[in-house]
């Protein structure tokens, strides 16, 4: 009974063009995720002098790059968005998928140096190309199986359990982050963090402060979030919903109907826009992620059922 779980939960549910339509999405999003994170190379000038870096991330001081050139950051980022193209339409997909990865690690590092802050808003994106990458994914809807008839032949021998378990793994790492999210909160300041409302007053305080600063350095007021911090019973009712929504997460795993796991995960995504608009923590982006816990395949097809419906009346 137990091997008939686990085996049911890792390798059934997805068809390898399910995997594909994923692979299709998820590039759709990260193409646009990745301006709001390397858009400070724009202001550089390909002109402009080389310079060293202060505090090199570690995989820069370890590899020896010591300074950033505007040349290399704005093509590396060109390339990027090439690659993640290349990923969407499956042109080489594994090379693409593979560039991805590495010019990602490059530009963050790049702007992390510069910053002295490690930001970790790719920690989720970069695992599940790393799950993709391991995958079948290039075998249907790619311009590989278009040219290549043999790739074609193969994506539609692709048994259900190779097309599944990636993106079961997805899913799994990512109910991981939020579950993870709460222990550590509560290792480092224990239950204080969601049943004391000064933890989220005084954050929503020193952000109102923060957000919109001027070239010159000059903080901008948000009344906002200055606003909601005197709140203190809604303070209260954050501090728990955050409990909660990082603690109950990984029951995503488990729920039957998309439905459910949509308005759940519609929930999630306000709390990502919310922490974006009051504190200042860049995660509203985060959510192109939760295509994993949807059968997208199935979801095209109902589309595409819909819209040969409207068709068929019109005519």
């Amino acid at each position: 009974m137990l091997r008939r779980a686990w085996n049911g939960f890792w390798f059934t549910g997805f068809s390898v063009e399910s995997l594909a339509m994923l692979r299709i999405c998820f590039g759709i999003g990260l193409i646009f995720f990745h301006v709001t994170q390397f858009y400070t190379f724009f202001l550089l000038s390909t002109a402009g002098a080389r310079f060293y870096f202060m505090e090199p991330v570690w995989y820069f001081e370890t590899l020896g790059i010591e300074r950033q050139n505007p040349v290399l950051a704005l093509a590396g980022f060109a390339l990027l968005e090439l690659a993640t193209l290349g990923m969407l339409l499956g042109y080489r997909t594994r090379l693409s998928i593979a560039l991805v990865i590495v010019l990602i690690f490059y530009l963050q590092g790049a702007r992390d140096s510069v910053t002295g802050d490690m930001h970790h808003r790719y920690l989720v994106p970069i695992q599940m190309l790393f799950f993709l990458l391991l995958s079948k994914c290039g075998r249907a809807y790619s311009i590989d199986a278009r040219r290549s008839p043999r790739v074609a032949e193969a994506g539609r021998a692709v048994p259900e359990w190779e097309a599944s378990w990636p993106i079961k793994a997805m899913q799994v790492y990512c109910a991981s982050f939020y579950f993870w999210s709460v222990l550590a909160k509560l290792r480092v300041t224990g239950w204080v963090w969601f049943t004391d409302p000064r933890r989220i007053q005084d954050l929503l305080l020193s952000r109102s402060l923060i957000w919109g600063a001027t070239d010159a350095g000059e903080p901008v007021f948000n009344p906002l979030p200055y606003w909601l911090m005197q709140q203190e019973t809604l303070c209260r009712v954050i501090g728990f919903s955050t409990f909660v929504m990082e603690a109950g997460f990984p029951l995503i795993l488990f729920l039957p109907s998309p439905r459910a796991r949509l308005l759940f995960l519609l929930g999630v995504t306000f709390f990502h826009v919310s922490n974006t608009v009051l504190a200042y923590v860049g995660f509203g982006l985060f959510p192109i992620v939760f295509f994993i816990f949807f059968d997208l395949e199935n979801v095209r097809r109902r589309v595409a059922s819909f819209f040969r419906r409207i068709t068929s009346t019109s005519s």
